[in-house]
């Protein structure tokens, strides 16, 4: 009778076990969106009705995230976990999640989810803690996706639960979609039945797209050209990259004023350049046209050019709609301005030609092309879009034509704005370029409206004062060139990468309007703004909306005054009061002659003792016969 029992009730949990172990994570939304970089989300796959009261997740935040109670797969199929909810700014979503919490904080380099149920065994794992193997960011944010545990994951191609316009690619909400985008509409499964949508689905969504979206639009951009070589040389074209994603060039092309083409191939890594040497056709030195084209024969960027010396070369003023000549060609390099002749020890015969590099070699076929990585040292080119058609005025024809000069010194840069002018002075600011935390001042005040997230493309040089080291621009070189949303991620302990993070730290020691803090037992420094630390103690914990630059002594800046708070005052040792408080005189008087007396009668009574002490004679011990 038991062993039936026994039998019966494991028949009973069959059907739960099954749906428990057939639970997977099927979609990571990773790059964030359009509207925020935090906007992040993943769903759980699983039969409908099955609980996930709780499961866990780990990797998906600093913390793992635990499903609370009464959690369990919705009629469509999937649940959706996500930063914000579907009526927030922040988000794209027109799905509304089943889970909204502001944990979810999904590494674009190391990925690695792992789903627990809730005894804690591992039920599936997505990434391997390395780059996401699926999924694209860019304008274009995409998620990856795969349609079961055992399937490849792949990136999304369908847009289905975003919002009207959002450019995003996923499909948020729905488990059976994954596996209609993966496969052909009209491909059956290897068991002849085709995989369908839930009812729900089929009629709450829209159908996926039967072709796959337009490609966006590359930042790809022509850089340098060299038509006039001294001998030795040869002409060269340089492209770059100023993305943080490669391009394979394989039918792309470059083309004259005469529409000779030049077909090019291989990859172009992430902020990367490419020459092109002797590209079909010649470079005319009277002036010329140079149209870049990609695969789909769509035009990327033009430059018109007049009459050139010879080796000289016209370059890009980056993150301007212009174009200069310059004394020293740079292929394969960030490009550099000059106007003053070149040094006479230089012999005139030297072939100007890129340093050895590593590159990614092209078929025989393509043209002389070498693919450099942009030095460490040297700041990553990001170039703001250009007009179809840059205009560019044709050099009169001289015997010794001047050269004319940029509008502004220095090297080109792309930002974000963490601190803008006016939080600690008129003419200093705070961004982040590439990961790094820079101070920005300008040659003059800024009145200019920009925000903490805006996007700015500014010409500035390098400058030191003393050990400190910053940029120095003209503000009228600045542009905003987009405006993303200031978000914070929490976090516990200091982080790799800067950025804007919300934390609670210790204070360590007030330094004027600085702040040393602790977190996660390392000290670092808070740049904090006048009167922010006066009402602060060491030992207090003091909430922190800031932008971080890593290291072995961390900084933050703030971006506005209530960016730092007291979260907790120091319990150990109460805060003594502002003022002095003064007793009556008559009291004080008092207790200052109670004292006294006290005071005196110990040390007429220690007196006294001491006088017995001295007169006092020891008694010789008495011998009794």
């Amino acid at each position: 009778m038991h062993r039936l029992l026994a039998a019966c009730s494991l028949l009973f949990l069959l059907p739960f076990a099954a749906r428990a172990e057939g639970a997977f994570v099927s979609e990571v939304a990773w790059a964030g969106s359009s509207a925020s970089l935090a906007d992040e989300w993943f769903e759980i796959c699983a039969a409908a009705g099955t609980d996930l009261s709780g499961w866990s997740i780990e990797g998906a935040a600093s913390s793992p995230i635990i499903l609370p109670e009464g959690s369990a797969i919705p009629a469509r199929g999937a649940f959706l976990v996500a930063n914000y909810a579907a009526d927030d700014a922040k988000s794209t979503l027109a799905a509304e999640p089943d889970l909204v919490t502001t944990a979810v904080a999904l590494s674009n380099s190391a990925l690695a989810i792992v789903l627990r149920d809730a005894s804690g065994a591992v039920v599936d794992t997505a990434g391997d803690g390395g780059a996401p193997p699926a999924g694209a960011t860019g304008d274009a944010k995409a998620s990856m996706e795969r349609a079961g545990r055992d399937a490849p994951w792949l990136t999304a191609t369908a847009a289905i639960g975003f919002d009207e316009g959002a450019p995003e690619f996923g499909t948020p909400g729905i488990c059976a979609a994954t596996e209609a985008v993966a496969a052909p509409a009209d491909e059956e499964s290897a068991t002849g039945s085709a995989t369908a949508l839930p009812e729900t689905a089929v009629e709450d969504e829209v159908s996926p797209p039967t072709a796959p979206p337009v490609e966006p639009m590359s930042p790809m951009r022509l850089s340098e050209i060299y038509p006039s070589p001294l001998s030795g040389e040869e002409e060269w074209i340089e492209l770059v990259n100023p993305s943080s994603v490669g391009e394979f060039l394989d039918g792309w092309t470059v083309e004259d004023a005469a529409g000779t083409k030049t077909r090019l191939s291989g990859l172009l890594l992430p902020w990367g350049r490419l020459v092109i040497g002797s590209p079909k056709g010649s470079l005319n030195n009277d002036g010329d046209t140079v149209v870049l084209k990609d695969a789909l024969g769509r035009e990327l960027d033009r430059v018109a050019y007049g009459k050139t010396a010879k080796g000289h070369a016209v370059m890009r003023v980056e993150l301007q709609e212009a174009f200069v000549t310059t004394l020293t060609p740079t292929p394969g390099a960030p490009n550099i301005f000059t106007e003053e002749a070149a040094p006479a020890e230089t012999p005139a015969s030297t072939t100007r030609m890129p340093p050895a590099v590593d590159t990614i070699a092209l078929p025989a076929q393509a043209p002389t092309a070498i693919a450099a990585a942009v030095a460490d040292a040297a700041p990553k080119p990001a170039i703001v879009a250009a007009p179809a058609k840059p205009a560019m005025s044709p050099a009169k024809p001289k015997a010794a034509a001047k050269t004319p000069s940029p509008k502004y010194k220095g090297e080109a840069y792309a930002a974000t704005v963490a601190v803008p002018p006016g939080v600690y002075a008129k003419t200093r600011a705070y961004v982040l370029i590439d990961g790094v935390l820079e101070e920005l001042r300008f040659s003059k005040g800024v009145s200019a409206p920009w925000k903490t997230g805006d996007r700015i493309a500014f010409v500035a040089q390098s400058k030191t004062e003393g050990a400190v080291a910053f940029l120095l621009a003209n503000p009228n070189s600045v542009r905003v060139t987009g405006a993303d949303a200031a978000d914070y991620a929490p976090i516990d302990a200091w982080p790799d990468a800067a950025g804007g993070y919300r934390f609670i730290a210790e204070v360590v020691a007030i330094r004027g309007t600085a702040l040393e803090v602790k977190l996660g037992g390392i000290e670092g420094d808070v740049l904090a703004l006048t009167g922010s630390s006066s009402a602060l103690a060491p030992g207090d914990l003091v909430r922190i909306e800031g932008f971080v630059a890593p290291g072995a002594r961390p900084r933050v800046v703030l971006p506005h005054a209530q960016a730092l708070t007291l979260e907790k005052a120091h319990v150990d040792e109460p805060r003594a009061a502002s003022g002095t408080t003064r007793l009556p005189v008559p009291l004080a008087a008092g207790l200052t002659g109670a004292a006294g007396a006290v005071g005196l009668a110990a040390y007429l009574r220690a007196q006294r003792i001491r006088r017995l002490a001295l007169t006092q004679t020891a008694v010789e011990p008495v011998a009794w016969e």
